[in-house]
């Protein structure tokens, strides 16, 4: 946090169309393929003066209490078996996992909306799991508008409750309130159906943000195919398995031996809330639908976490219960718990290594920085108060630190931005475009590039960023 910038750039993104959501209240383009709560949240926010600092505050504090209201969960419904593994231990063990997870940790740092949305998503899977039904409906009704890997839940969702009254009239004992839980669907089903709707006339059709998802994530992605079966099945395999043992490391190795007691302990909803997630993630990228981002992963942590912690007391319980038999030791307690924090402090020590080697690198990424950018913001921070500056990159209009109601958002490679950019510059009797250089080839006649930084010798048009000045009486200002 202290190192320096923020050099997410979709943070910058996030930030950037609530500062434009102030200036155009009625633009649903400006949300783009992303669901809206985040960028509506942040209003507020930007329009007393904060800025993405104040965010990535925030997120430290949301990062910091995802492992406490998972140890608080665990802890709650956590049991002993014959090894007597206390619950405190096995909540504490999946807090620590959770907690240092570099990926959670990582995006703790940024202005993403990544610590927000697992900590609405495990408060939900709680909620769920204890009836309780209110929140519940809150929390996933906010969800489904933070990420689309909520939608995955809220079909999972169904299927349990469809499961659920199908048992209640085959004659098995069906819990009260039950037509109650089915709002849980209902309400936010119906915020999606809201927010397509009022999206409708935006895409020109009916979900149309979610086609413009998959052209966007082919388009960033070289390979577009799936390349047969071992290939996609390796897509499949990415997120429960590759990214975890990047994330988690050996603690991995626990989980699979957790799964059962997890579900019998922590309740089948659980589990399955959360594994929608994995399941959405796993999909969308076996699909070429998104990036597949190791982010993506932040919201299934709490899954694994409980997954290892469980795991590590299971084994305990096992060896105890093969020591019990044989007689070898008479106090078999002592040795279930003792293999227990054995394996879970290993698993720890391990995940510590590498936690300081993956935030080393972020750290250093963070200090290097974005010294074009900067410099480019120094730049426009020297113009008079007054100036007009077009500016399409989110990045560089905030590391600019300049009031946000002077820039005009437009993408600069739209021809209609250069009529306007005339427009403001016979008004007001200049104007300035600050970009990519790439972004100004062919537009040199229309005024002086006055600023560039970051430029490649062997590429000096192509690269770096770049301010044009555009007066009133520029070649194309006169046409």
């Amino acid at each position: 946090m202290l190192a320096g910038l923020d050099i997410d750039t979709d943070a910058y993104a996030h930030h950037m169309i609530a500062r434009a959501i102030l200036a155009n209240p009625g633009d649903l383009a400006a949300h783009w393929v992303w669901l809206p709560l985040f960028h509506y949240l942040q209003v507020p926010l930007v329009a007393v003066g904060g800025t993405m600092e104040h965010i990535r505050w925030a997120n430290v504090v949301l990062a910091a209490a995802l492992p406490c209201v998972l140890f608080a969960y665990v802890r709650a419904t956590a049991r002993s078996d014959e090894a007597q593994v206390p619950a405190d231990a096995t909540a504490l063990a999946a807090a620590l996992l959770a907690g240092a997870c570099p990926i959670a940790m990582q995006m703790g740092t940024t202005a993403q909306i990544e610590p927000l949305f697992a900590l609405v998503v495990l408060g939900f899977a709680i909620a769920f799991e204890r009836r309780h039904y209110a929140a519940a409906i809150a929390m996933l009704g906010s969800a489904v508008l933070l990420r689309y890997e909520a939608w995955a839940i809220l079909a999972v969702v169904a299927a349990i409750l469809s499961v659920e009254q199908v048992r209640g009239a085959m004659g098995v004992r069906q819990e009260r309130g039950a037509a109650r839980a089915w709002m849980v669907v209902l309400v936010p089903g119906l915020l999606i159906l809201a927010w397509a709707a009022l999206r409708r006339p935006v895409d020109g059709r009916w979900f149309g943000f979610l086609r413009q998802t998959h052209e966007f994530a082919a388009d960033a992605l070289s390979d577009k195919s799936n390349g047969g079966g071992s290939t996609l099945a390796r897509f499949l395999l990415y997120y429960p398995l590759s990214v975890p043992l990047r994330v988690l490391g050996g603690a991995v190795a626990l989980a699979p031996f957790g799964v059962l007691r997890t579900w019998r302990q922590q309740g089948p909803r659980f589990v399955l809330v959360l594994s929608a997630c994995l399941g959405f993630v796993s999909l969308s990228w076996a699909m070429r639908s998104s990036l597949g981002l190791d982010r993506h992963f932040v919201a299934v942590v709490p899954l694994y976490a409980t997954f290892a912690a469980q795991g590590a007391a299971a084994l305990a319980d096992g060896a105890a219960r093969t020591l019990t038999r044989n007689a070898r030791l008479m106090r078999a307690q002592l040795a279930g718990r003792s293999i227990a924090y054995a394996l879970t402090l290993a698993a720890l020590v391990g995940l510590s290594v590498q936690l300081q080697v993956w935030m080393g690198f972020w750290r250093g990424s963070i200090a290097r920085g974005w010294p074009e950018r900067a410099a480019l913001g120094e730049y426009l921070r020297s113009l008079p108060e007054d100036s007009r500056i077009f500016c399409d990159d989110a990045t560089l209009e905030m590391t600019s630190r300049i009031d946000r109601r002077r820039f005009d958002r437009h993408w600069v490679d739209d021809p209609h931005t250069w009529d306007l950019v005339d427009d403001v510059a016979r008004a007001e009797g200049a104007a300035y475009v600050a970009t990519w250089r790439r972004k100004l080839l062919g537009h040199e006649n229309t005024g002086k590039i006055v600023f560039v930084a970051g430029v490649d010798p062997a590429m000096p048009k192509e690269t770096g960023v770049a301010v044009m000045r555009v007066e009133a009486d520029s070649g194309r200002s006169e046409r």
